[in-house]
């Protein structure tokens, strides 16, 4: 097969003389090589810290959360019978859910109390897995809480928190005084909102802390795909809607939200795509600096090759073959270096740990697990990734190409041959 002559002639330049152009060749190449690498890597690390903080936020979370405007108590019971319905729910489980304030040496620090029913909840969350103190077992006036938060409060397990809900300070009727409960476990799940935030009792130890006579505030529901909770969402919705309309005493289904783990968790889901978007942005002109070698290279070969060019014109050569050799050099080079730093991006993403348990060698405390809270660092480079930063690596290597290309294809034979 015979290859275009514009083609053919683009890779013999590039083929080594020993000469300067071929080792600014080789240098351009492994610039571009290593630009790809790094926004792979980059990439990688980021998804793999967006899939770890989902997992965490499904784990402990339930996908779905069904509850009343203003968080007012209601009876699960009718809502449950309507969930039975749907085949997509595996699991649903009740809770009663507030802030608190806490007092211990007379620090005074704001929290969410949860109270949970600890046989249903094990269908729900898998928070007796994340337990690095104590036990779950939740009996009357007994919390479990998360790490940082019992780090904030100085507490340990066997300790007594004070626990103030606010009907302790917006009761007009009578005096309701602050809960005393017994810490019995403390757990974590290396998110630091969640782990400085969250308490986790027993469904009537709640219910007594935040004066709710009977009832739930929450009912927390697991699906087959914590994914598609969008159209499980609104197939509740719809049942809900079906009911109340069946049944004149279930018109307060209509009062009911329905919000799924997404909407829940939407301001970290938003950082962390904006995160991931801006280091991309800013790490492609690290491939753009490179390109800029591209260019740099071509021109200096179009003043080396200036009398094959004008010999090239001077044989009938159009000015867009000539356009064509430079376009084909710049795609040759971004395409090698596209290739050697993919291999390279995807070598270095699967062997991070290696990697930085041999760089803290050097310094200990570099990606410190104790602080980063990973013992080991998330990694996952998908398809999409190298496949993207492959095409703008090779676009902005097409575009190298163009102002050497058409700066060659305006020379004349008679200028370029004159002192040949």
């Amino acid at each position: 097969m015979r290859l275009p002559i514009s083609l053919f002639l683009a890779i013999k330049y590039l083929k080594p003389k020993r000469s300067m152009v071929s080792i600014v060749t080789v240098l351009t190449m492994l610039g571009i090589m290593l630009g790809v690498a790094v926004l792979i890597v980059v990439l990688s690390v980021m998804t793999g810290f967006d899939d770890v903080h989902k997992e965490h936020m499904i784990k402990l979370d339930s996908h779905i959360q069904i509850s009343t405007r203003g968080q007012s108590a209601f009876i699960p019971d009718p809502v449950l019978e309507v969930l039975e319905e749907i085949p997509e729910i595996k699991a649903a489980a009740p809770a009663v859910e507030g802030f608190v304030m806490m007092t211990r040496y007379g620090q005074a620090i704001t929290a969410v109390l949860r109270g949970i029913d600890p046989v249903l909840e094990k269908d729900i969350s898998d928070i007796e897995a994340y337990l690095t103190e104590g036990e779950l077992p939740l009996d009357d006036e007994t919390v479990v809480v998360g790490s940082r938060l019992a780090m904030q409060l100085g507490t340990h397990v066997g300790d007594t928190l004070t626990v103030y809900s606010p009907q302790c300070f917006v009761s007009e009727d009578e005096i309701r005084l602050p809960a005393e409960l017994t810490v019995s476990g403390i757990f974590s799940v290396d998110m630091y909102e969640v782990d400085s935030q969250f308490m986790i009792s027993s469904l009537p130890t709640a219910r007594d802390v935040f004066a709710v006579e009977q009832g739930v505030q929450t009912l927390r529901i697991i699906t087959d795909d914590p994914y598609n909770v969008a159209a499980t969402g609104a197939l509740i919705r719809s049942k809900l809607d079906e009911a109340s309309m069946e049944d004149r005493s279930l018109s307060w289904f209509r009062f009911l939200t329905i919000r799924s783990w997404i909407d829940i968790h939407q301001n970290m889901l938003s950082t962390l795509a904006v995160e991931k978007n801006m280091m991309f942005l800013l790490l492609c002109f690290i491939s753009l600096v490179a390109t800029f070698c591209v260019t740099i290279n071509l021109i200096t070969m179009g003043v080396q090759k200036t009398g094959e060019i004008g010999l090239l014109k001077a044989l009938g050569f159009s000015s867009g073959k000539i356009v064509g050799i430079f376009l084909f050099l710049g795609i040759i080079q971004g395409a090698f270096g596209c290739v050697l730093g993919g291999f390279l991006g995807i070598w270095v993403s699967g062997n991070l740990d290696r990697i930085l348990n041999f760089m803290r060698q050097f310094n200990p405390n570099l990606m410190a697990a104790e602080f980063y809270q990973f013992s080991q660092m998330p990694s996952r480079t998908t398809p999409e990734d190298v496949l993207s930063v492959c095409l703008i690596v090779l676009l902005f290597s097409v575009f190298a190409g163009v102002l050497p290309a058409f700066r060659a294809a305006r020379m004349e034979p008679v200028d370029a041959l004159r002192y040949e």
